[in-house]
Protein backbone atom coordinates (compact mmCIF):
# COMPACT_ATOMS: atom_id res chain seq x y z
CA UNK A 1 0.00 0.00 0.00
CA UNK A 2 1.48 3.48 -0.86
CA UNK A 3 0.53 7.05 0.57
CA UNK A 4 -0.54 9.41 -2.01
CA UNK A 5 2.16 12.43 -2.41
CA UNK A 6 -0.77 15.10 -2.23
CA UNK A 7 -2.81 15.06 0.82
CA UNK A 8 -6.83 14.67 -0.71
CA UNK A 9 -9.86 16.09 1.06
CA UNK A 10 -11.14 12.71 2.47
CA UNK A 11 -7.76 12.78 3.94
CA UNK A 12 -8.01 15.64 5.39
CA UNK A 13 -10.89 15.44 6.81
CA UNK A 14 -10.00 12.34 8.72
CA UNK A 15 -7.55 14.01 10.06
CA UNK A 16 -10.19 16.48 11.56
CA UNK A 17 -12.07 13.63 13.02
CA UNK A 18 -12.93 14.33 16.97
CA UNK A 19 -10.91 11.41 19.28
CA UNK A 20 -14.45 10.11 19.98
CA UNK A 21 -15.40 9.17 16.67
CA UNK A 22 -12.13 7.53 15.84
CA UNK A 23 -11.60 3.68 16.75
CA UNK A 24 -8.88 2.15 19.08
CA UNK A 25 -5.70 1.59 17.76
CA UNK A 26 -6.25 -2.21 18.99
CA UNK A 27 -10.00 -2.81 17.28
CA UNK A 28 -10.51 -3.23 14.17
CA UNK A 29 -14.29 -1.87 12.35
CA UNK A 30 -15.95 -4.54 10.74
CA UNK A 31 -18.67 -3.55 8.43
CA UNK A 32 -21.84 -5.83 7.61
CA UNK A 33 -24.61 -4.83 5.01
CA UNK A 34 -28.05 -5.98 4.32
CA UNK A 35 -31.39 -5.16 3.15
CA UNK A 36 -33.29 -5.68 5.81
CA UNK A 37 -31.75 -5.03 9.35
CA UNK A 38 -31.97 -8.81 9.87
CA UNK A 39 -30.09 -9.43 7.16
CA UNK A 40 -27.34 -7.14 8.06
CA UNK A 41 -27.51 -9.16 11.29
CA UNK A 42 -27.44 -12.29 10.08
CA UNK A 43 -24.49 -11.20 7.84
CA UNK A 44 -22.81 -10.61 11.01
CA UNK A 45 -23.74 -13.68 12.63
CA UNK A 46 -22.67 -15.63 9.52
CA UNK A 47 -19.48 -14.02 10.19
CA UNK A 48 -18.58 -15.66 13.71
CA UNK A 49 -19.98 -11.71 15.17
CA UNK A 50 -20.49 -13.98 18.78
CA UNK A 51 -23.04 -11.20 19.87
CA UNK A 52 -24.71 -9.52 17.02
CA UNK A 53 -26.94 -7.32 19.16
CA UNK A 54 -23.76 -5.36 20.94
CA UNK A 55 -23.33 -3.50 17.66
CA UNK A 56 -21.33 -0.23 17.73
CA UNK A 57 -22.84 1.62 14.66
CA UNK A 58 -25.94 1.06 11.97
CA UNK A 59 -27.09 3.02 9.91
CA UNK A 60 -29.76 2.95 6.47
CA UNK A 61 -29.10 4.67 3.84
CA UNK A 62 -30.82 4.24 -0.02
CA UNK A 63 -32.57 1.46 1.66
CA UNK A 64 -29.43 -0.86 2.51
CA UNK A 65 -28.73 -1.84 6.40
CA UNK A 66 -25.51 -0.92 7.70
CA UNK A 67 -24.18 -2.55 11.28
CA UNK A 68 -20.62 -2.43 12.51
CA UNK A 69 -18.89 -3.87 15.24
CA UNK A 70 -15.60 -2.73 17.09
CA UNK A 71 -13.77 -6.18 17.69
CA UNK A 72 -10.22 -6.57 19.51
CA UNK A 73 -7.68 -6.98 17.17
Amino acid sequence: MTTSPVKTLIDEMVDELPESMAVPADRVLMVFKGVSWADALHSAELASIENVDAWSRRACLCGEWTVSYEVKA
